[in-house]
């Protein structure tokens, strides 16, 4: 009987051993791409936070390409070798080029230049609810509204730039995703 065993014992060992074998270097390998990432990414978010509002972009990192539309752009960086082990990771910036305002409409954000034309990426809200945008959608442009209030009915987020009359003299128009100068708080003195 033992004999017996013995042989089940050592048939279900050797058909099994091949995925044991599997098992035993997966960590090792999701260790590897998880490595391959940390690199792309640090790569693509240094490179992005270097060139963010820059007149120029600097020449990109090895293993990652640059493409532009305009004063936008996306940075791919890639990080590994084989199939299995390549990771990828792009992320998206603006440039600011000949100094003109974040919204790259030529205006140069002079308060007291009354030909000055601000254009904003995205359109006011035409409610807001009580409720605070949160740290990762800071405008609620990103998800939030979208998402959450729309799908209730419920007005947009509040920005934190007119959480209170001081925040939003201390915020800088320049800086604004959508026109909040007809929200309540009066004309902006750098508007």
């Amino acid at each position: 009987m033992n004999l017996i065993s013995t042989l089940v014992g050592i048939s279900v060992a050797g058909a099994s051993m091949p995925m044991m074998m599997q098992m035993s270097i997966a960590p090792f390998e999701a260790q590897k791409r998880t490595g391959n990432l940390g690199i792309a990414e640090s790569s693509a978010v240094t490179y992005a936070a270097l060139n963010e509002g820059s007149a120029s972009l600097t020449a990109p990192p090895t293993g990652c390409e640059v493409t532009s539309s305009g004063s936008a752009h996306i940075i791919t960086c890639t990080e590994g070798e084989g199939t299995r082990f390549i990771q990828s990771v792009t992320r998206a910036f603006r440039t600011n080029p000949g100094g003109t305002n974040a919204n790259n409409d030529g205006s140069t954000g002079n308060s007291g230049n009354a030909s000055s034309v601000r254009t904003f990426d995205f359109i006011m809200p035409t409610s807001y609810e009580p409720h605070q945008c949160p740290p990762d959608d800071p405008w609620g442009v990103q998800h939030t509204n979208a998402r959450w209030f729309k799908q209730w009915g419920w007005g947009a987020c509040t920005p934190a730039a007119i959480w209170n009359k001081e925040n939003y003299l201390a915020s800088n128009p320049d800086d604004w995703l959508y026109d909040l100068s007809k929200y309540g708080f009066g004309q902006h003195p750098d508007y």
